[in-house]
């Protein structure tokens, strides 16, 4: 009788232990923002600053890391390759860190970023963020846009787009 209680005692934890390596090993990886086996549809945003609009360009991305992608989007926003468009961003500023916060995607700059020559005028302002807004929140899984200048909070830029909060796109452009 003890023979037959420890062999069900043995056959059940042997059970359980096969059911719950089958379903661990089942589970998706953790996302690796460094693993480069993704493809990524996004869409590119540039402002056209004498037309008050945003020009919108598809793009695919493949065999990057999204950290990789969303540098390239930057350096894209920077210098335009499109005729017609405006930068996005100063081709002064250095991306400094990218980090997801859930679906908060926060890029860390240089002060390069609040060159005020860059960001003046309000519409201009407002054009030119939301097309970095507009740009990020295209990948996956990336609903908000913060920007930190050496890990804090920068003061408007230009004076006129507060950006100490997450940012939305705009629904508006």
């Amino acid at each position: 009788m003890f023979l037959l209680a420890a062999a069900v005692a043995v056959f059940t934890a042997l059970a359980l232990f096969a059911l719950m390596h089958f379903s661990l090993s089942r589970q998706p990886p953790p996302e690796d923002e460094n693993a480069a086996d993704a493809t990524f549809q996004v869409v590119l945003c540039y402002p056209d600053l004498k037309n008050d609009r945003l020009v919108r360009e598809p793009m695919v991305f493949s065999g990057m890391s999204r950290r990789r992608v969303v540098e390239e989007i930057v350096r894209r926003l920077q210098s335009p390759e499109r005729v017609g468009v405006d930068p996005a961003l100063p081709p002064s500023a250095r991306l400094q860190g990218v980090q997801w916060e859930g679906t908060t995607l926060v890029l860390d700059f240089d002060a390069g970023l609040t060159e005020p020559n860059f960001w003046q005028g309000s519409e201009v302002a407002h054009l030119r963020l939301q097309a970095l807004v507009h740009s990020l929140t295209s990948l996956p899984q990336v609903q908000r846009v913060k920007l930190t200048v050496n890990g804090q909070p920068p003061e408007p830029l230009g004076g006129h787009e507060e950006v100490s909060e997450p940012l939305t796109p705009d629904p508006s452009l």
